[in-house]
């Protein structure tokens, strides 16, 4: 007789705590969102270089820029342009301030809020040698990396 009790506590105990049959009313996963990796390269012997990738959302997209070779705890404007790294063009969109750390590298993530649709011209990132146009020497691009289309 004990033994039934303590049974009929444990399956008790099992299903109050939902250990029974999985549910065939689970609703599916929301499927993964594609990353689209680019690589960016050193411009103007700058000797800055790295890696970036395009998360597409609804309505917008997420730019991540990862860098090293910059100078120390230096500050760079940077934004996607219409065109390539070979064949540039005007400003698409404003990407955030990238800024160095002590030891010349960066991570940066930018959210543009417009859909991931490169033109027949193509977009790149860009990475500008000051930290604003105020003068002449901070407009030359550091890095830039061609985006791929999706």
């Amino acid at each position: 007789m004990r033994r039934l009790v303590i049974s009929l506590v444990g399956l008790l105990a099992i299903v109050a705590c939902g250990g029974g049959p999985a549910s065939s009313t689970t609703s599916p996963a929301a499927p993964p969102t594609p990353t689209i990796k680019f690589t960016m390269g050193a411009q103007n012997a700058s000797g800055v270089s790295g890696t970036g990738e395009v998360v597409k959302g609804s309505g917008s997209f997420t730019v991540t820029i990862k860098l090293t070779g910059m100078a120390a705890n230096s500050s760079h404007i940077s934004h996607v342009h219409t065109g390539s790294c070979a064949k540039n063009g005007g400003i698409a969109y404003a990407l955030s301030q990238v800024i160095a750390d002590s030891s010349g590298a960066a991570t940066v993530t930018s959210t543009v809020p417009a859909e991931y649709s490169i033109p027949s011209g193509g977009w790149y990132v860009n990475v500008h040698h000051g930290p604003d146009f105020s003068a002449p020497a901070n407009g030359p691009s550091i890095s830039c990396g061609d985006l791929p289309a999706a």
